[in-house]
C-alpha cells in the first residue's frame, strides 16, 4: 500500500518539485472547517509495525503512534496527521433551509422541458 503511495508522490514529483496536501476537516453540520496544507512525501514501509484492527483494517504504527490505516473493502487509504497549531479554522454562519419551490420558480423551470420514457 504504501508502495503505491510512493509511486503517486514519485510521479507527480517529476512534474512538479513542490508538492503540497491540502487538509479540510469539516463538523458535522459543515458550518465549521479547518484547514491545513502538509508536504506530500514519501513513506519507508520499513519503519513501520503493520496489524490488523478489528474490523480487518491494515495499520501502520511507529513509536506507538497510529500513522495510517488501510481500508481494503473499501479501498481507502489514511494518512493520519497531527493538526497543526498554525491551521485555519471557519466558522460559517447556517444559511437556513432554502424554499425549494421559490428557487424552481425564479429558475423559470418548465416542465415541458422533462420527458420521461417508459422502458419498452
Amino acid at each position: 500500500m504504501l508502495n503505491i503511495w510512493n509511486a503517486r508522490v514519485e510521479a507527480i514529483r517529476a512534474k512538479y518539485p513542490h508538492v503540497r496536501t491540502v487538509i479540510l476537516i469539516k463538523s458535522d453540520d459543515l458550518l465549521k472547517l479547518t484547514i491545513f496544507e502538509i508536504e506530500t512525501v514519501r513513506y519507508n514501509p520499513e519503519l513501520y509495525e503493520w496489524r490488523f484492527n478489528r474490523n480487518g483494517n491494515l495499520e501502520g504504527w511507529r513509536d506507538d503512534e497510529h500513522c495510517f490505516t488501510w481500508q481494503p473493502h473499501g479501498s481507502q487509504f489514511t494518512i493520519i496527521e497531527k493538526v497543526p497549531e498554525s491551521k485555519l479554522c471557519v466558522s460559517l454562519k447556517d444559511p437556513g433551509k432554502i424554499d425549494q419551490a421559490a428557487i424552481i420558480d425564479m429558475l423559470g423551470v418548465d416542465e415541458t422541458w422533462i420527458e420521461v420514457i417508459q422502458p419498452e
